[in-house]
């Protein structure tokens, strides 16, 4: 028996019944095997996926895709649900997990209701977390960092008393603060809050700002924080915590007469070494000593401890002219002030004392940006007094436009129109009137030689032969008889002083052409404007030392240049008190007398 212990006899298939074609004994001992429920189990390990279900037939497609397409990328490579996003409570859970401060739980969270702070807010949301799994109470500790802001709402206060040292020399009323964040930060901040964050989330720099505002706001109760058109502009480094600080220009109004002539209004850098200095200029590099600039800025530049100053005007006068009347309208800049408080009263007597004579201002109060925009774009009517003497006509020389400095010729290319000023400007009618009236002295002939004598001869139809000296000789008397032959020009004679007066009273309502003046036209566009001359007063006219002189008061339209309309120049302004004269006038002062605006 023992023998036969495991042992077993060979049977016939026959006699069991077994068909001849079933499997072979390894095969049967594996079948028995696996089928015989050994290491079974009821536990189903796929009963935590979600199911999926295959459509059935077409007409079912449309919704079923529907679905489909709302199950977010995440959740369709792994089969699995994602996380909800705030304010959910799984959503809410997940930000408690991931460490979030209470700062940004109010701000990501979607709980935060009117009139609640985001760490009120953060804080409620931390506490309903909790309630439902206290396990949450200890996700976000001490050594936790925000995954949002990296705790940069626990440095609030210490930015905040980082903006006031740099505050702290100046004089303000009006603060704005903004924030400047690492792009690699801002963009993980952003793709955190989309993905876990509510819908209509708040952005953390305008949060974190606002917080630093209303610490600051109790620092500096006397500060009011603005969104735009601040006084001072602090900028936080959010990488190195810093603060920059920039400090904006402070603007003051004002009208100034100025009582003396050769004052320029503005600095005027020196011509030689183009405001560097040198020894032309004193070192100073200035063209001028002064100007009204630097009459109404330096005196109160350190009262306001600033850096520098600008000045804007409603137009400028030319250097000899004197503002009298009211005044002409200005805003004096003053570039990074320490001080904005001070009594206008105050800054005009340091003004008008400091001048000595020259100047006077008054009407000063703060002003703004703004209207530095409205007095240089303000087209206003100005009043002119002025003085001319009358002189026969062509005693004073035609005046020249004087070249342009610093600017290369162009040559004018193939299809450039010609523009008016190039057509009206003459070019070989000079040519041709300067070598007729050439000079033919004795000494300039006889450097020329006996050719060029000759032809010259041949020009003026005069005997081409003889010597040198000969043809000479022939060529001095032809010119000697010319001289002798030219009549006279005789000049018409000076008007009476009744025809000047109804002259200068018959400008009212004219429109006047000028053509850039001479004077300027190196740096003026050549073109003609239409100007209008308003009304004419004061009129007169008198005899001093058998000269006759003559004073009128005309107001002008914005842009007129007066000294052209008395004396014409040279035809450049029509019509002009020397053409309807047909005399020649030379302009001996000029003041605007006053300026109507304002």
């Amino acid at each position: 028996m023992a023998d036969n212990e495991g042992k077993s006899e060979p049977t016939d298939p026959k006699d069991k019944g077994i068909n001849a074609d079933a499997p072979s004994e390894v095969e049967e001992d594996w079948s028995s095997f696996s089928n015989a429920g050994f290491g079974s189990t009821d536990y189903d390990l796929w009963e935590d996926l979600a199911t999926h279900e295959e459509p059935g037939n077409d007409t079912e497609s449309d919704d079923e895709d529907a679905e489909f397409d709302d199950f977010p990328a995440e959740q369709l490579d792994t089969h699995l649900q994602e996380i909800p996003t705030a304010p959910a409570a799984e959503g809410l859970k997940h930000l408690v997990r991931l460490g979030t401060c209470d700062h940004c739980l109010g701000r990501v969270g979607g709980k935060k209701t009117y009139g609640q702070t985001l760490l009120e807010s953060g804080r409620d949301v931390r506490s309903l977390v909790i309630g439902r799994d206290a396990n949450m109470s200890e996700a976000h500790d001490d050594s936790t960092i925000c995954p949002f802001c990296e705790e940069l709402f626990a440095e609030t206060e210490l930015l905040a008393d980082l903006i006031g040292d740099e505050l702290r020399p100046y004089e303000f009323s009006r603060l704005q603060i903004g924030g400047q964040f690492p792009k690699v930060q801002a963009e993980a901040e952003d793709d955190l809050r989309k993905r876990y964050g509510a819908a209509g989330s708040l952005p953390l720099k305008s949060c974190l700002t606002d917080e630093i505002a209303k610490v600051l706001v109790e620092k500096l109760p006397a500060v009011k924080l603005v969104n735009e058109k601040p006084q001072i502009l602090a900028l936080v480094d959010m990488l190195t915590l810093g603060v920059q600080i920039e400090v904006r220009s402070h603007y003051i109004y004002g009208r100034y007469r100025k009582l003396e002539r050769g004052i320029p209004q503005t600095r005027w850098p020196c011509r030689a070494c183009k405001g560097r200095g040198c020894e032309r200029c004193n070192n100073t590099g200035k063209q001028y000593e002064t100007s009204v600039q630097d009459l109404i800025g330096e005196p109160i530049l350190p009262l306001f401890s600033g850096d520098d100053h600008a000045f804007h005007g409603m137009g400028r006068e030319d250097i000899d002219v004197r503002c009298m009347g009211r005044g002409r309208p200005f805003v004096i800049e003053i570039k990074n002030p320490h001080r904005r408080t001070l009594a206008a009263s105050e800054l005009e007597e340091k003004i008008n004392q400091d001048s000595a004579g020259r100047i006077e201002v008054e009407a000063m109060r703060d002003s703004t940006r703004s209207e530095v925009v409205r007095i240089k774009d303000t087209p206003a009517e100005k009043s002119y007094r002025l003085r001319f003497k009358l002189l026969p006509q062509g005693t004073l020389p035609v005046p020249e436009p004087r070249p342009a400095r610093g600017r290369k010729k162009r040559r004018r290319g193939r299809g450039r129109k010609e523009t008016n000023a190039e057509s009206e400007t003459p070019t070989t009618a000079p040519i041709e009137e300067e070598t007729q009236t050439a000079a033919v002295d004795e000494k300039s002939l006889s450097i020329l030689k006996k050719a060029e004598l000759v032809a010259m001869c041949e020009e003026k139809n005069l005997a081409k032969t003889g010597t040198k000296p000969i043809l000479i000789e022939r060529l001095l008397n032809y010119h000697q008889e010319l001289q002798l032959d030219k009549p006279e020009n005789v000049s018409p004679p000076l008007p009476d002083l009744d025809t000047i007066i109804a002259t200068l009273d018959g400008l009212a309502g004219t429109v006047l052409e000028q053509r850039t003046p001479t004077r300027v036209a190196h740096r003026r566009a050549d073109k003609v404007r239409k100007r209008s001359v308003l009304e004419v007063t004061g009129s007169s006219a008198e005899m001093v030392d058998d000269e006759i002189f003559a004073e009128v008061t005309l107001r002008c339209e914005s842009g007129t240049y007066v000294k052209e309309t008395i004396h014409g120049d040279g035809g450049r302004t029509t019509p002009s008190v020397a053409g309807l004269l047909s005399v020649d006038c030379e302009v001996v002062w000029l003041d605007v007398a006053d300026i109507h605006a304002d």
